[in-house]
């Protein structure tokens, strides 16, 4: 939170452009795992037999200096999260696979996995380039995967990003728990009432029923418990 106090408002700039999240946040949110995510956004070194080397990041954070993500870069990272939802795809394929889509697609921009080309002929592209490069059967990414993380992703009238269903494996298709930008400072909410999931959890937390939250707040018991169990798994 302190880095977000430190966070400048840059003015002209798309609210979904500015910094919201710290990595740990992002990682939690999307249940992703914080060594991965760091990895995507600021690149990581190794060593070889020639010393030391480093893989370059593959996405661009609001603010690099704070460590900080915009919303479009969590909806970036909710889509680049199939390739480890099954089958954990390596990083240079992932990077090799998003190279190939920033040079065909005509609208890649700086946000190529939330270009509209992408939704369409880019992620089969996408996915073609990592079973290309991916020798190992096992690893390879179904289109299908792909699939059901895109149509979590919701655009506006204008075609750009503005919320996103996380997807986690073993949880259901419910798309009860959605983060939409502007909506409750971009933080998970109950969809259908914009109720801060955080809310929820605090107040079972301090030992509410959760047949008494439901009614205070308006919502049903799955909606509820729903909210729970995200937070809850995404902590643990």
């Amino acid at each position: 939170m302190d880095k977000l106090l430190e966070a400048q408002y840059r003015p002209g700039i798309d609210p979904r452009e500015q910094p919201l999240y710290t990595l740990t946040e992002a990682a939690q949110f999307l249940g992703i795992n914080l060594r991965t995510l760091t990895t995507w956004f600021f690149g990581r070194p190794y060593e070889t037999r020639e010393g030391p080397q480093f893989w370059p990041a593959v996405f661009t954070p609001a603010d690099p200096d704070l460590r900080l993500l915009s919303f479009y870069n969590l909806a970036e990272t909710h889509i680049l999260a199939a390739t480890r939802y099954e089958h954990k795809v390596p990083f240079w394929a992932v990077r090799e696979a998003i190279a190939t889509v920033k040079a065909q697609l005509r609208d890649a921009g700086s946000h190529p996995l939330l270009a509209e080309d992408f939704f369409t002929n880019g992620k089969l592209l996408f996915v073609r380039r990592i079973n290309e490069v991916v020798n190992v059967s096992s690893q390879q990414l179904p289109l299908e995967i792909m699939d059901a993380f895109l149509v979590r992703v919701i655009r506006d009238s204008g075609g750009k990003t503005w919320k996103i269903y996380p997807l986690r494996k073993g949880e259901d298709d419910d798309r009860i728990i959605s983060i939409a930008s502007g909506i409750s400072a971009s933080r998970p909410i109950v969809d259908s009432s914009s109720i801060p999931v955080a809310a929820i959890w605090r107040r079972h937390q301090a030992g509410e029923s959760i047949d008494f939250i439901a009614k205070d707040f308006d919502l049903k018991i799955p909606e509820v418990q729903r909210a729970i169990t995200y937070v809850e798994r995404r902590a643990a």
